[in-house]
């Protein structure tokens, strides 16, 4: 029976991932100042990214973060992080837009909305979005680094 294990791990995730970790303190949010912090982010993400500025994109990286895209194997650590960014073809369009955000103050998520057109090399443009998930990180200075993504597409996939 498929159904019981499935059902079984479905049922234990939330104490799995209580496990070693303390419970947020009730009434526990972000400050004004990191929200702040965190929609500086979110609005220069798309300026970034048409610019093809890794550089800064992956400042905003921990050193071991890890990037797990649609499809295929995730990506660990900013130098594989920078490569793959180096890969993407010519972007002629991203929008990056801000739906949630939510944190304890030591621990923060984005949920957003996105929009890319590549064009590659000797082929039509291809346009695509989606909707993506970023988990931040407090550092000790009191800024923010992302430490996981995870994005997927809107559309259906080919046939």
């Amino acid at each position: 029976m498929i159904l019981l294990p499935r059902t079984l791990a479905v049922a234990l995730l939330p104490l799995a991932l209580s496990v070693g970790a303390p419970a947020p303190e009730a009434g526990r949010t972000l400050s004004s100042t990191d929200v702040a912090a965190l929609r500086a982010i979110a609005d220069r993400d798309a300026p970034t990214v048409r610019a093809r500025d890794w550089a800064t994109l992956l400042s905003e990286y921990s050193e071991g973060a890890v990037r797990m895209p649609p499809n295929g194997p995730a990506v660990e650590g900013r130098e594989a992080i920078r490569k793959m960014l180096e890969q993407l073809p010519p972007i002629t369009a991203f929008d990056f837009r801000l739906v949630d955000l939510q944190g304890d103050g030591e621990i923060a998520y984005m949920r957003a909305a996105w929009s890319i057109t590549v064009a590659p090399a000797g082929a039509k443009p291809i346009s695509d979005a989606g909707k993506i998930l970023v988990v931040f990180r407090k550092q000790p200075g009191g800024g923010w680094l992302r430490v996981a993504d995870a994005w997927n597409s809107d559309l259906q996939p080919a046939r």
